[in-house]
């Protein structure tokens, strides 16, 4: 890459005054010793230039180095990405795969291919979205459409992974504690009054009847259900979990913490600041169970970047699930972060602008024009100064203006070019 496609005008600008501004008006007034002087500042502001050219060329050429061009998204992944995964996963039994919006079409297909490179090469059988953790630990694969979210599992783009998934015989997931699945719609409430009688366990009459009116309603369950009844509702999941029979039943406790938090999150009110945390807290435990009760298999996680941010620094400190899930299973894990770059809505000098401005994630690419991978794990160990450097970036697509260390954050990061918004099958 020049070095001139590195580097802003502005700061050609700034280092040329550096030396400009040194330089005498009247250059014929003065004598031999001022000369001599005047050209050694000159010389050592030479040096520091270029010592800080040197510098940002070799650090742009650390980058430039771990940064590999993608196929087009029919047939996304190189030999060489491949090797660099290859070399990443040998020791992982969970793979992330994020997306910058759940209705970015052309991140869901550029995700399937990784998807297949998993399944088909590195001997990964099972995949857990964020959807629902009761509802899909039961029906898994049969009921798609009415346990997983639509922009997923009616959408045109989402048809040839349900179909990769079903041929391949990969086991569908949920970990999420929303409980909006189908099969937790016809299902949870009997499930609840069946394990609660199999072991003779009183209740508050109407907490089985809550818990329905909860499950159908639990979009609006705060205005439905009514504020106190939401209380009571976790008051007795609360009793109910200390009873010594349910305390045995590993699978039960966690349904019921999952369903308690779900709980939670309605008496937030739909305050997304509240219940984030919440949220994320419970489908990193609801993860972790999953996993550390199959320690055999191999798992890929279908999120938001947002969930799956694996360090405490930056946008929400502490409190993703990729974070906590770390905390709890380190150096098990490989998390691929992906966006899309030219949508729709974006107008073509608004990327040109972001390509230019070198504290955005777009100026590291080549063009905007193809697709790529970014092998960010790697550049932060040959320059660990990447730890600490923040960017603008399109990996949190409702937040455009954030500013972070998305090195820090994942692992890899894929750039794909041509976006497309999800498409729904009529």
């Amino acid at each position: 890459m020049a070095l001139s496609s590195l580097m802003s005008r502005s700061v050609y600008r700034r280092m040329l005054f550096q030396v400009i501004k040194v330089w005498p008006k009247r250059l014929y007034l003065i004598g031999y010793n001022e000369l001599a002087t005047i050209l050694k500042r000159i010389m050592n502001k030479i040096k520091i230039i270029l010592f800080i050219l040197i510098g940002i060329n070799l650090t742009f050429a650390q980058i430039e180095k771990n940064t590999y061009q993608l196929n087009s998204v029919e047939n996304l992944l190189t030999d060489d990405v491949k090797q660099v995964l290859d070399s990443n996963l040998n020791d992982k039994n969970v793979v992330f795969l994020g997306e910058s919006n759940h209705y970015f079409g052309s991140d869901l297909l550029a995700k399937t291919e990784f998807v297949k490179f998993l399944v088909l090469e590195k001997g990964y059988k099972d995949i857990a979205f964020e959807s629902d953790f009761f509802g899909l630990y039961f029906d898994h694969n049969n009921n798609i459409k009415t346990n997983l979210y639509p922009f997923w599992s009616r959408s045109i783009q989402g048809k040839e992974l349900f179909e990769f998934l079903s041929e391949h015989n990969v086991t569908i997931w949920g970990f999420d504690n929303q409980m909006t699945s189908g099969y937790t719609y016809h299902n949870f409430a009997n499930q609840l009054s069946h394990i609660l009688n199999e072991n003779s366990i009183d209740l508050d009459k109407d907490f089985i009847e809550l818990t329905e009116t909860f499950i159908k309603n639990r979009s609006d369950a705060y205005n439905v259900v009514g504020k106190s009844n939401l209380q009571i509702l976790v008051n007795e999941i609360e009793r109910i979990l200390k009873n010594e029979k349910i305390a045995k039943n590993k699978l039960w406790v966690q349904f019921l913490k999952s369903y308690k938090s779900d709980v939670l999150i309605s008496l937030t009110n739909n305050s997304t600041q509240q219940a984030i945390p919440i949220r994320d807290s419970q489908m990193a435990k609801n993860l972790d169970f999953i996993v550390n009760s199959m320690p055999d298999k191999k798992f890929i996680v279908w999120l938001h970047n947002s969930h799956m941010i694996k360090d405490e620094y930056g946008t929400q400190s502490g409190q993703t699930m990729g974070f906590q899930f770390i905390e709890e299973n380190p150096h098990i894990s490989y998390h691929i972060a992906f966006s899309s770059i030219n949508m729709p809505y974006r107008k073509p000098k608004l990327i040109k602008k972001y390509s230019n401005d070198d504290a955005n994630l777009l100026h590291f690419l080549p063009t905007t024009q193809k697709n790529y991978f970014i092998d960010s794990k790697e550049i932060i160990v040959e320059n660990p100064v990447y730890q600490q450097k923040e960017f603008e970036g399109m990996f949190v697509v409702d937040d455009n203006k954030i500013k972070t260390n998305w090195f820090k954050h994942y692992d890899a990061l894929v750039f794909i070019s041509r976006g497309e918004d999800i498409i729904f099958v009529e």
